[in-house]
């Protein structure tokens, strides 16, 4: 009879035990687990998500980039809506490299996420970690980075209405749309955390984009090129494919090549100077040496951009080594002048 209490106090206590394994990962967890929201963290107050993981970095980690997936996905669709609403006159504003630039992005690196609940399941060892995103805080580092926006949006806008070079004008205008687009991307983050955090301003991308598109349409670049005499320093004769390739990049960007009717002309001057190398072998060889300039459309000005450049081709026949030069002397410096006219288009007018 005692042997018999024994088995039936060990039978019970065992089962016991395996009922409690049983219940660490289902009746066990935490609500918040099972998508209950937590007391302490009402939906009204914060952004949150879940993330699991073999251990607690891990897990931690899951949950942070499972609340900026969800947050993402949002931020994307609202960003899309504000696309549509910045339009000119009913119209989207027309394309070029260098408007496509200043597009909105749903890239976004959450500042300020916490993970304050983890919870470890005993039955699989795993992890479950609960990350939040307070909308208050948030909020606050919409409102403080958009102030600095602002003012910068202004600086542009005042920068591409009152300076009398064109091109100068054109870049603060690039650089309003670009910030515009900044300030976009708050309005669409305010909108996902559900409440106006985004400063107002006082004029919208789509105007941006609008006044930009007119100033490109104003101008009108004319491309001269010129082959030079390396001795006499006179041009000898045009260069058609360095002129198309020089044209071809401006249309790119926007800008109007050839004249136009009641637009302000900017001219390109491009030359290019072949020199024959002796170098004592079988071997010929010419050296290209090539400079451009955009000269400003303003009267007495100074030219706006200037480049150089420089190298060497060879070839056992002479007329073979001199067309590579040319070809080559071509590609570089219409690759040189694109290079440089980017760059001084995305210089900070603000600095």
């Amino acid at each position: 009879m005692k042997m018999t209490m024994i088995r039936y106090v060990r039978f019970v206590a065992l089962t016991l035990v395996v009922a409690a394994v049983g219940c660490a990962g289902t009746g066990g967890a935490p609500g918040w687990v099972n998508g209950e929201r937590p007391a302490e963290y009402p939906e009204r107050q914060y952004v949150a998500a879940i993330g699991l993981g073999e251990n607690l970095s891990a897990a931690q980690v899951a949950a942070k980039g499972e609340l900026s997936r969800v947050f993402s996905a949002k931020l994307a669709s609202e960003i899309e809506l504000i696309d549509r609403e910045n339009v000119v006159d009913g119209v989207a504003s027309a394309s070029s490299d260098l408007l496509d630039t200043t597009r909105i992005t749903s890239d976004l690196e959450l500042q300020g996420v916490e993970v304050p609940l983890h919870w470890r399941d005993s039955r699989t060892g795993e992890i479950w970690a609960f990350a939040v995103l307070e909308r208050n805080k948030e909020c606050l580092r919409i409102r403080s980075e958009g102030r600095d926006l602002v003012t910068e949006l202004e600086s542009h806008v005042d920068v591409a209405r009152r300076d009398p070079n064109p091109l100068v004008a054109i870049r603060a205008s690039v650089d309003a749309v670009r910030v515009g687009a900044a300030l976009d991307g708050l309005q669409a983050r305010s909108r996902v955390l559900g409440t106006q955090c985004a400063p107002a301003r006082s004029i919208s991308t789509g105007q941006l984009k609008g006044e930009a598109a007119k100033r490109l349409a104003a101008l009108s670049f004319v491309v001269r090129t010129a082959d030079v005499d390396p001795r006499s320093g006179r041009a000898t004769a045009e260069l058609p494919q360095l002129r198309e390739q020089i044209a071809g990049n401006l249309s790119k960007l926007g800008f109007q090549v050839g004249p136009a009717s009641g637009a302000q002309v900017v001219p390109v001057n491009a030359r290019l100077r072949l020199s024959r190398v002796e170098r004592g072998t079988e071997w010929i060889e010419y050296r290209y040496e090539g400079s451009a300039e955009v000269m400003s459309p303003v009267a007495g000005d100074p030219a706006t951009i200037v480049v150089e450049t420089s190298g060497a081709e060879s070839h056992p026949e002479p007329s073979s080594a001199r067309l590579r030069a040319r070809r080559a002397g071509e590609r570089d410096l219409a690759h040189q002048l694109d290079q440089r006219i980017k760059a001084f288009l995305e210089e900070n007018t603000a600095d």
